[in-house]
């Protein structure tokens, strides 16, 4: 059956899509004329599974359609239907590949041609100027409507969800990081009176997931591009520049020694601000300008821990993804608190 999702007025097909040859009749549907189908399987994400389509006649990645299956019970952490208007809006702002159609556990859309961000390639000095100047635009362009920043009602609704003692089964591994679910609130609790008594945060529309994975670098046309906006909403600005930051260390071989060092994010910060002051018709950027935002960038690197942290806890409990969740809850919890004396009172 085929509808039309009333608040996108996308194509929805009302099937779930198990496995590669399911998606490849789907894709078949949207491209009759495609004779013959190549798949690629991507296996960078720690979330969902993903698969690229693509016409085996002419290979043109520009052609290739995506689809995204959703992760075991991410629904309980991922608004789904959220998710799904965010795409379609950065689309509309220039920012994202088009959504051809939805199934019911997930959905299709345009290949964006490049390659992912490493941990070299994020500190290339010639890339990492454009990585700035993108994240400003998105900040600067796309309209929020939600006008009350995510952070801390996002990890309440996650830590609800989660049992008190976080010690056991898979969670062994947080024994002496942390013990359970209420020394969890407090720490939250801590950083959001922080945030709270700082009227002077900027909002805006947050990507909330900028680990390097979720960049792609398109070398020809020197230009990056932003993937995946599942987390995508209203935030506080310096959370996705400190979160960025905080990603510097990888996924797959983590190591925070490769944090950017203060100088390094003074540049990096004043191509992002010469950005937005552009974009609104502000002054030049001063010193001062680059030196407040350090503080909050920081600050908020902290507070990326806590969420990712958080996140890593209920996909140990939920995902059938082949990762370890829970060592990478035990590695971002344990940097949040040997980072806390440092960068809590930044702000």
């Amino acid at each position: 059956a085929v509808v039309s999702t009333q608040s996108t007025g996308l194509l929805h097909k009302d099937i779930s899509v198990e496995n590669i040859d399911t998606g490849k009749e789907l894709v078949r549907s949207l491209r009759p004329t495609w004779s013959s189908i190549k798949v690629k399987v991507f296996d960078a994400g720690i979330t969902n599974k993903l698969y690229g389509y693509i016409n085996e006649e002419c290979l043109d990645k520009s052609e290739m359609i995506l689809l995204r299956i959703y992760g075991n019970n991410t629904s309980f952490i991922i608004d789904r239907k959220r998710e799904l208007e965010t795409h379609v809006k950065l689309h509309k702002s220039g920012f994202a590949s088009p959504v051809y159609c939805t199934v019911n556990n997930g959905y299709l859309y345009g290949f964006v041609d490049g390659c992912t961000l490493t941990v070299d390639t994020v500190r290339d000095p010639e890339v990492s100027p454009i990585i700035a100047r993108t994240i400003a635009k998105m900040h600067c362009d796309v309209p929020i409507t939600n006008k009350e920043p995510i952070f801390y009602s996002t990890l309440c609704s996650w830590l609800g969800q989660l049992d008190e003692d976080l010690n056991k089964g898979k969670l062994e591994v947080l024994i002496g990081i942390v013990k359970d679910k209420c020394s969890l609130l407090a720490e939250l609790n801590a950083l959001n009176d922080k945030i709270t008594s700082r009227k002077s945060l900027e909002i805006g529309f947050c990507h909330n997931d900028l680990l390097l994975g979720n960049f792609i670098h398109n070398s020809s046309k020197q230009s990056i591009s932003l993937i995946d906006y599942e987390y995508g909403n209203t935030n506080y600005l310096a959370f996705d520049i400190g979160n960025h930051f905080a990603e510097y260390a990888g996924v797959d071989d983590v190591d925070f020694n490769r944090y950017p060092d203060m100088d390094y994010q003074r540049g990096w910060l004043r191509h992002y601000l010469e950005t937005v002051n552009q974009l609104k018709n502000r002054g030049p950027v001063t010193d001062e300008d680059v030196e407040n935002l350090l503080k909050e960038v920081n600050f908020f690197c902290l507070c990326a821990h806590i969420w990712w942290g958080i996140w890593a806890i209920f996909q140990t409990l939920n995902s059938d993804v082949d990762f370890d969740f829970a060592d990478y809850s035990k590695m971002k919890l344990g940097e949040y608190f040997k980072r806390k004396e440092e960068f809590f009172d930044l702000i």
